[in-house]
């Protein structure tokens, strides 16, 4: 596994056929600075023949067109994604966890208007309906991909059969000063995220890998209510 740090958002790189499976992707402009850091690890953009966009939010989806569009990658998300996607908005819905969170959101949406660039699906690309058990491994990845809604209507997870769970936005490890304990910053539906938590760990997660913070134990996944 390789991984791409970018402002917000970790890019994780998983060899398969061919070459990688990248999970997520950074913000709109960051595409350029993906492409350096990408190279720094000695990968061409070429190399990358999938994309598993864990959710539609413009900081994994960010440059998701622009990506496609260059490498020829095939896309793989799951269909509640898609009208999102097409117009490169937020879902509308969920609650930011608690005031610290709340305080520090506003000052970051002063900066940064949350939409990215329109993401179109093509008759190659993978929609995920619920969990998928096949498609990974058809890729040479062995590992299942999970449904894990709570942050979102749409969000995905990718377990592997070593135990490491690249989740997304399902759970965090950042922000501590805001007393997230591992929660999303922001909730559709808080029932949901424990449920997928408890998903995760049934389908052998051991190792959480966020889009946003360092990887963890799934021992800290652990349900309070915020």
């Amino acid at each position: 596994m390789q991984t791409v740090v970018l402002s917000a958002t970790n890019c994780y790189l998983l060899p398969c056929n061919g070459g990688y499976l990248q999970i997520d992707c950074g913000f709109p402009n960051e595409f350029d600075t993906y492409v350096k850091r990408l190279k720094r690890l000695d990968i061409d953009p070429s190399e990358i023949r999938y994309l598993l966009l864990t959710h539609h939010h413009d900081d994994h989806a960010g440059f998701a067109a622009e990506l496609l569009e260059k490498t020829g990658a095939r896309l793989i998300v799951h269909e509640r994604a898609l009208p999102f996607l097409a117009r490169g908005v937020f879902e509308g819905k969920g609650k930011l966890l608690n005031l610290r969170v709340k305080v520090i959101f506003r000052v970051f949406s002063f900066f940064r208007k949350r939409v990215c660039p329109p993401v179109i699906p093509r008759p190659d690309d993978h929609i995920i309906k619920g969990d998928d058990d096949k498609l990974l491994r058809s890729i040479g990845i062995d590992g299942d991909i999970l449904y894990t809604p709570g942050h979102t209507s749409d969000s995905v997870s990718a377990v592997l059969s070593g135990g490491d769970a690249f989740v997304g936005d399902a759970a965090m490890n950042f922000l501590r000063i805001c007393t997230i304990h591992y929660h999303p910053i922001a909730i559709v539906d808080i029932d949901d995220v424990y449920a997928s938590w408890e998903k995760i760990r049934t389908y052998g997660g051991q190792t959480i890998y966020p889009a946003h913070g360092k990887a963890f134990r799934a021992t800290g996944l652990v349900p309070s209510r915020k």
